[in-house]
Formats: structure tokens, sequence, C-alpha cells
């Protein structure tokens, strides 16, 4: 049996509505990194142009099914779009946590990792996952030339494609779902110190909203994620799987899904809106740093009740002063 690149009666509109849909998202996405200066949100940025030339070249390849480049181009950007906007996702989330967390609670007795080590360690991970797919998508589109070439097998070529790929895949599963507990477990364990996030520039109710954000995120990626590691097994294998012979899939598991996760970072609180102040708890805010202002005012006799409570007094003692200049 042999390869085709598209076994159905693939749409090239319809890719590019997709690719016109992405490009308003990422001009409201840019907008908000802009006027937030949330520079750091970059990453996504990258990922969703690169959706976007996926999907434009996506497009070409249908139209020009002789242009093995366009469908080379399109294969390694959607494939790895979405990985890339995973290192999005851990960016944040170290920044959330670190920044969130008073300074005596970032121990791993506490959180199981430590918070400046949190970023680094899965955007390692990360590359390496996304090392591994390129590596895998080298292989298949080895295969793919191959058998325009009609001159070598590309069964044994399509094969390796399949065993690097499910593995690449199946670690960017993993390490979602390692990620996905450590925070889970961040949110648990904050339930004691988040409500001291009032009056510092950061409401409890926006932590959460970007951690909603962030589960809602890592959950997609892995649905995603998982259609990517059938899909890929089902080209490789020459499987008639409805994933490979049917082009809803693709829109469904790949477009819709990446979409709503690109998305749901526009939410009215978008995670720059808060780190443009600088984030809400400095270095040396600490739960045990003594007590409260509010607190030493009271001790002190000067918070405002005390301060009414002496002026009556003295009232009441020497009746009211009148001063005439």
């Amino acid at each position: 049996m042999a390869y085709q690149l598209y076994r159905y009666n693939a749409e090239a509109s319809a890719a590019l509505l997709a690719a016109g849909f992405f490009c308003l998202i990422l001009t409201f996405s840019a907008y908000r990194m802009y006027t937030t200066r949330s520079w750091f949100m970059c990453i996504s940025i990258v990922a969703i142009i690169m959706e976007i030339i996926g999907l434009l070249t996506r497009s070409l390849s249908i139209l020009q099914p002789q242009n093995f480049s366009a469908f080379v181009a399109s294969v390694i950007l959607l494939t790895l779009a979405p990985s890339v906007q995973a290192a999005s996702l851990y960016t944040l989330g170290g920044r959330v946590i670190r920044q969130s967390t008073p300074s005596d609670k970032q121990d791993v007795a506490t959180l199981w990792f430590q918070p400046q080590y949190l970023t680094v360690a899965f955007i390692a991970q990360n590359i390496l996952a996304i090392a591994i797919q390129l590596f895998g998508i080298g292989y298949f589109i080895s295969a793919v030339t191959a058998e325009a070439r009609k001159d070598v097998d590309p069964t044994p070529e399509l094969q390796r494609a399949m065993h690097v790929l499910v593995f690449g895949f199946s670690f960017q599963i993993l390490t979602l779902i390692f990620f996905l507990i450590l925070t889970t477990r961040f949110q648990i364990k904050s339930f004691d110190w988040l409500p001291q996030l009032k009056g510092r520039g950061l409401s409890e109710k926006v932590v959460r909203t970007i951690f909603y954000v962030l589960y809602l995120s890592t959950v997609l990626l892995m649905i995603r994620t998982l259609y990517r590691l059938n899909q890929f097994v089902a080209e490789t294998t020459l499987s008639s799987s409805f994933l490979v012979t049917q082009e809803w899939p693709f829109w469904v598991f790949e477009i819709f899904v990446v979409s709503l996760i690109y998305a749901s970072y526009l939410v009215p609180q978008y995670p720059g809106r808060w780190f443009e102040r600088g984030g809400p708890l400095e270095n040396d805010f600490e739960t045990t740093a003594g007590p409260s202002k509010a607190k030493q005012d009271i001790e002190m006799g000067t918070d405002e009740e005390s301060v009414h409570e002496i002026r009556d007094s003295v009232r009441e003692a020497y009746g009211e002063f009148k001063f005439d200049l």
C-alpha cells in the first residue's frame, strides 16, 4: 500500500480560514503582551506564528501536491508549535509560583521543588521532547520522499519514525502530567498564604484564575499530544484508522484544541496585567515576619480608633481648643 500525503479530500480553503483566525489571536495576544510589557509571553507569540505559517503551507501543499517543501514545512510547524507553547506554560507557572509564594515557604518540604528551578527544569525537558519529535519527523519525511522517488521501500523509515515519535510524544505527555501534579499541589498548599495577597496589588482571585488557565491549557495540550501520537502511529503503519482517512479529527483534536489553548490566555486576568506591577510579593515578604502594620498601630495606640478615643478624652477634660491668629 503506497503512502499518500493526504488520504482524504483535504480542504485548502479551511486551512486558509484557520490561518486567518490565528492571525486574530496573534493580534490580540501581541497587543496584550505589548501593553502590559510582559515580554516573557513572547514564547506564545512564536508558537502562534508557527501555527499560521504551518496552516498556510498546508494550504499550499494541498493546492500543489508536487510541492514537497510546503508539505514538509506544514508537518514540522504544525507538529512542533504546540510543543513550543508548552514552554510558555512552564514559564508562566514558574513565574506565578515564585512571585506568589512567601520566601520562607519556597522550599522542597512545602512545594516538592525549588521554585527558581521549576521553569528551567521543565523547559529543558520540553526542549528534549521537541528534539526527539523533530528527529522522528525527519524519519517520517525521509520515508515520504523515498516513496515519491519510487526507488526505496519507505516501510523501514516509517517504522523508525513511529518508534521515535511515540517516545517523543509520550515523554511530553509525562512531563505535562508531572507539571500538572506539581502545580495542583502548590495551589492546595497555597491556601495558607494566598489570602495575604490582598492589598499587595493582586487579589487571590486573580492568582486562582491564572492557575485555572494553566490547568485548562495543560489538559488541552495532553489531549492534543495524545491525538498526534495516535495519528502518527496510524500514518507510519499505513493504518486505515479514521484519524488518517478523514480530515475532521485534524480540525477537532488539533486546530480547535490548540486554538482554545491560545485563546485561554486572553482572559480578563491576562498574566501580564499582574506582572507589569512587578509581582505582589517581594523577596522580603515572610509569613513569619512579625506583626503587621495594623497590629503595630494598635499596640502603639496610633491606629485610627485609638486616636479618636484620645481626642474625645481630651475634649471631655479640657473642651475645644481654639487658636486665634
